[in-house]
């Protein structure tokens, strides 16, 4: 599904967060919040592995870095983000966002810490 990215495409991550997943919230084909279990209030609350960015972008913003350092913990994808598209721009990808086809995997026990008791996400999805 990344191929068809014309921009930037998001998507959901299993694993992640301390959660199950994390996922853009989607409505009517667009991207409108997060379901994030750690600072939703990011521009963009979505996990490295959450998104794609075509070629033509990046040669069209010869100026955006992605900073490995000075961005603040967890925002390096919205500080990079930021400089090159908007929310609104966004293309969801995996069914509208309701499909994990990609996890955030590491050789240690999963942390579910965040996942919610309440307030679950309204959509099913299975990871």
């Amino acid at each position: 599904q990344m191929r068809t990215t014309r921009k930037v495409s998001v998507w959901p991550v299993g694993l992640v967060g301390g959660r199950r997943y994390e996922r853009p919230v989607v409505e009517n084909g667009k991207v409108v919040g997060w379901y994030t279990g750690w600072r939703a209030d990011r521009p963009f609350a979505v996990d490295m592995a959450g998104f794609a960015v075509s070629l033509q972008v990046i040669l069209s913003h010869p100026k955006a870095v992605f900073k490995r350092r000075g961005s603040q913990p967890g925002m390096q994808e919205s500080d990079f983000l930021k400089q090159i598209t908007t929310v609104e721009e966004l293309e969801p990808k995996a069914n509208n966002c309701t499909k994990v086809l990609v996890w955030h995997t590491r050789t240690e026990k999963v942390n579910l810490a965040n996942e919610p008791k309440y307030h679950l996400d309204t959509v099913n999805i299975e990871v």
